[in-house]
């Protein structure tokens, strides 16, 4: 019962975040292409440099990608992607903060240290925000943000979805139901392995259970 009511309260948490969404802003030539573990509408035909997200605890995976190209030679620069994670205040107006390499020669030093060179900072008041920057290896293949949301689940780095604003959000609406963290994972990774008709069987369930 604890379960049911818990999983319930979070989900129908999560729809009211919309009120008082935060921003995080990726400033070309980065590229936004996850969010908590999502993918962006990120294309070959379209950027993704802005997000809203509600308050609370967030992961960003952006990639660094910038054409240096002269009519002698092909010069496109694809960084390894960059982890990001913070605690996002509600109505923050996150952006990343670094000195802009003008050159190509200048692009492939800046991108040996990225992690060291961004900031993450705060656009109402100028200052930078505690965050945990990093870096990991561009994956192989053409699904650049599946390789890394692989990378992060096989190395125990993946986004855990529980945020604080979720969980207050529950208690708020629901009360003070415990939240079980262990089985609440384990819900999330079958709910992500299931296929469409899983799923919808599984909502049926979940609806008569209540």
């Amino acid at each position: 019962m604890k379960m049911r009511l818990t999983f319930a309260a979070l989900a129908v948490a999560g729809l009211s975040f919309g009120a008082s969404a935060a921003t995080f802003d990726a400033p070309l030539p980065y590229h936004i292409l996850l969010v908590d573990g999502k993918k962006t509408d990120h294309s070959i035909m379209r950027a993704v440099h802005s997000v809203e997200v509600a308050g609370g605890k967030h992961q960003f995976a952006v990639t660094y990608i910038k054409d240096f190209s002269t009519r002698s030679d092909i010069r496109v620069m694809n960084g390894d992607p960059v982890i990001i994670e913070a605690d996002v205040p509600a109505d923050a107006q996150l952006t990343l903060s670094y000195k802009e390499p003008l050159n190509y020669q200048g692009a492939r030093q800046f991108l040996q240290q990225q992690e060291a060179e961004l900031t993450l900072v705060d656009k109402r008041t100028g200052q930078p925000l505690d965050a945990e920057i990093y870096t990991i290896l561009r994956p192989a293949g053409m699904d650049t943000a599946r390789g890394i949301q692989d990378y992060l689940e096989e190395n125990g780095k993946a986004f855990g979805g529980r945020t604080e604003a979720a969980v207050a959000a529950a208690q708020e609406k629901f009360g003070d139901a415990a939240v079980d963290a262990d089985a609440l994972e384990m819900l999330k990774h079958w709910w992500g392995a299931a296929d469409k008709d899983t799923r919808r069987a599984f909502q049926i369930w979940m609806i008569q259970q209540q």
